[in-house]
C-alpha cells in the first residue's frame, strides 16, 4: 500500500514529505548497597531501636535491662 501511494505521487508529480520521529528513552534504576563501617565507642546508653547487620563484637560486659533477641535468617 505504501509503495502504491508513492507510485501515485510520482505519476502525478506530487511531493510527499515523510517524517519519522523516533524517541528512545531508556531509564534504568539501579539499587546499590553502600557499606558503611563505623567503630562506635561511648559511655552512655543507646536509646531506641538498634539494628546491627553483620557481626557484633563486644569486648567487655554486656548489660541488658529487658530482653535480648537473636534471629537467624534462613537464606536460600
Amino acid at each position: 500500500m505504501k509503495d502504491f501511494i508513492f507510485w501515485l505521487a510520482k505519476v502525478f508529480d506530487v511531493d510527499i514529505t515523510v517524517e519519522k520521529i523516533i524517541y528512545k528513552d531508556k531509564i534504568k534504576e539501579v539499587i546499590k548497597e553502600v557499606v558503611i563501617e563505623k567503630l562506635v565507642a561511648f559511655d552512655s546508653a543507646a536509646e531506641g531501636n538498634v539494628t546491627v547487620k553483620g557481626d557484633l563484637i563486644v569486648k567487655g560486659f554486656l548489660r541488658v535491662e529487658g530482653e535480648v533477641s537473636c534471629f537467624k535468617v534462613k537464606e536460600d
